[in-house]
């Protein structure tokens, strides 16, 4: 193959370096814990993922590539991507990769030449910088079933396009970009985020879990198939569109103006909702501890539990489970509660005007929350099951409350 300026390729049987990095002694700094990695002293530490004391630095290579461009990666091995720090790189013009091998198969270098391959090649035309890597027959045999024996160590410029495409059971962590588009697709492994500001961030797993740590801003499209879990600090951006079929979504916040969360079989548990948006879960529970918007929550078996702060227009089903509604006091909003049985608490009664009437075995109970002439409504219905509303102070929201002497 003629190599010419548009192109540069790396092969992994070129590397004469071999060497054995203590983990406990040397590298004693959490990897996750760091920011920005420090390149005075170039910092090619495994990261958590590579859970054994001992792993072999058996690849490392330098790359000089311009600041912008785009990462594609197709390879079944772990991977960790992470920026450089301008303050070390003002040009923003370098890219390091480093591959770490499990030491305790008490490989040689040329025995792990033999069992994979690997290579980076940079486009200029496209600007393009593609990473491929495969497990040999040999390989294959030995470690393709075995989710940690080896991890891809990327360091690029923060502003890449990333687009990753994991062909087995690896694990992808991605940290600390600011870039125009992540686009990531794995497997059987695990995917993890941390602080990334994307124009578009999607993220699709088949069986592996997606967790997000920090902050996530951006158009925002997570999904798991089968059993992968869907966890997440803080997502932020004109649109979230979360998805799983028989699992569980955790996430502290969401702030957007639209969102989209379905499954089909889980517990759906959230912090702080605010936007506009619909959650529609098949069968489990839904628990929304403080909600700013208008929304639509469906559980067509289960329990739904929602506190509101303000909405112009919500909807709360649960054909076959209850719903527990709870309402600030000082909200302006008119409730319709419809169920077999409708419980209003004792210290919500002076706060909650209301009209109750019983038909055919149903209850239904209309009222308002501080203003008869409240526009805002939430319709509540629990046709199987009850619905129980409790009316909050807005001094006890803020959790003030426990901190005055008594």
């Amino acid at each position: 193959m003629k190599i010419n300026q548009a192109y540069a390729m790396i092969y992994c049987s070129h590397v004469t370096r071999l060497s054995i990095h203590n983990l406990s002694k040397r590298f004693a700094v959490n990897l996750s814990k760091q920011q920005w990695r420090c390149f005075s002293e170039i910092d090619t530490s495994p990261s958590s993922v590579m859970r054994n004391a001992q792993v072999q630095t058996i690849y490392s290579e330098t790359m000089q590539i311009p600041k912008q461009g785009r990462l594609e990666v197709r390879c079944p091995f772990n991977l960790y991507v992470t920026p450089i720090h301008p303050k070390d790189f003002p040009r923003l013009d370098k890219a390091f990769f480093t591959i770490y091998g499990d030491s305790d198969f008490q490989f040689s270098k040329d025995k792990w030449n033999k069992l994979f391959k690997f290579s980076t090649v940079f486009n200029s035309d496209d600007r393009t910088l593609r990473v491929m890597g495969n497990f040999t027959e040999s390989g294959e045999k030995q470690l393709s079933e075995l989710a940690h024996t080896l991890e891809v160590f990327c360091q690029i410029p923060p502003n890449y396009e990333i687009d990753i495409n994991c062909m087995d059971n690896n694990n992808v962590n991605v940290e600390h970009l600011q870039s125009p588009r992540v686009h990531i697709q794995t497997k059987r492994g695990e995917c993890s985020l941390r602080n990334i500001v994307a124009d578009s961030i999607v993220v699709h797993s088949q069986t592996g879990n997606i967790t997000c740590s920090g902050s996530l801003h951006g158009t925002i499209d997570l999904s798991t198939e089968r059993d992968g879990i869907i966890q997440g600090s803080k997502l932020q951006g004109p649109f979230v569109r979360l998805k799983v079929e028989n699992s569980d979504i955790r996430v502290n916040s969401i702030d957007s103006e639209h969102f989209f969360i379905r499954g089909q079989h889980g517990n759906f548990r959230f912090g702080k909702l605010h936007g506009h948006g619909i959650i529609n879960l098949n069968r489990g529970s839904i628990k929304i501890k403080s909600i700013d918007g208008d929304v639509s929550l469906q559980c067509e078996k289960g329990d739904v539990n929602a506190f509101f702060f303000s909405t112009d227009l919500s909807t709360i089903r649960a054909k076959e489970g209850d719903v527990h509604l709870g309402v600030v006091d000082t909200a302006n909003v008119r409730l319709n509660l419809v169920g077999k049985r409708v419980q209003v608490e004792d210290a919500a009664t002076e706060h909650f005007h209301r009209k109750t009437v019983t038909k055919a075995g149903i209850v239904q109970v209309n009222g308002f929350i501080s203003d008869e002439s409240a526009s805002a409504s939430i319709d509540v219905s629990a046709s199987n099951g009850t619905v129980q509303l409790h009316v909050r102070d807005w001094f006890s929201t803020l959790k003030l409350d426990r901190h005055v002497d008594q």
